[in-house]
């Protein structure tokens, strides 16, 4: 799974962007200036999306730094939209220039593109024992058999596969899969969901394989015995 660094100084913005990508699978850092983002490792993450012209100085400043060692994807998002604006922001290093105001959506797709040209782009297939899932295609495999699956069975399946033998809380998955064709989803119908993904893809959904429930705090996807 993607790792994004996301910086900016305005809080609504930071949140919108990073909510934005957990729902399309990414793990995210945040910060809101450049002496939180000193703080943050350049090499845990697969790529920065980055604020120019922040509280505690102009980021352009520390991308040329950061430059001398290291060819993380940066993208620059900023209110500055001349040409000159422009060229002093690819000059720097970055590998995309975004104006705001922008559409979060299309941020994301020229994200994912910066990533596939930089080799950094998510799996897009999962395989491991029986069980083969693509995530181009939306298709679920059981020793070659095609599984169907509703859009919240399917939603949760891929959190959890890009989450594999990692406990996810009830919050998060809920969070996740929150606003599915504007439909509302809670714990209840979260259980529901689950104990339906099961019945399609264990053998024995009392003695589950993949999917296994963490007691009072949520579930996580096994596959440390697929074979």
């Amino acid at each position: 799974m993607n790792r994004i660094l996301v910086v900016e100084d305005d809080e609504a913005l930071r949140n919108g962007i990073s909510y934005a990508l957990k729902k399309e699978g990414f793990q995210t850092i945040t910060a809101s200036c450049l002496k939180e983002l000193r703080q943050n490792p350049d090499e845990e993450v697969d790529a920065i999306l980055l604020d120019v012209t922040l509280p505690d100085g102009d980021s352009r400043n520390y991308l040329l730094k950061l430059r001398e060692t290291n060819k993380i994807p940066v993208i620059f998002l900023t209110a500055r939209n001349t040409e000159r604006d422009m060229i002093q922001g690819f000059d720097a290093g970055a590998d995309d220039y975004i104006t705001k105001p922008f559409s979060i959506p299309l941020l994301i797709r020229r994200l994912k593109a910066l990533l596939r040209r930089m080799g950094k782009e998510a799996e897009s297939r999962y395989c491991a024992g029986e069980i083969t899932y693509d995530f181009e295609t939306k298709t679920l495999t059981k020793s070659g058999a095609v599984i169907t699956l509703s859009k919240t069975e399917l939603k949760i399946l891929e959190v959890l596969i890009q989450n594999r033998n990692q406990v996810l809380t009830w919050e998060i998955l809920l969070e996740r899969i929150w606003d599915i064709d504007g439909n509302f989803v809670d714990k209840n119908t979260l259980s529901v969901n689950i104990a339906r993904l099961r019945d399609k893809i264990e053998d024995d959904r009392k003695n589950p394989k993949w999917i296994l429930n963490v007691f009072g705090i949520g579930y996580k996807w096994s596959d440390k015995d697929a074979g």
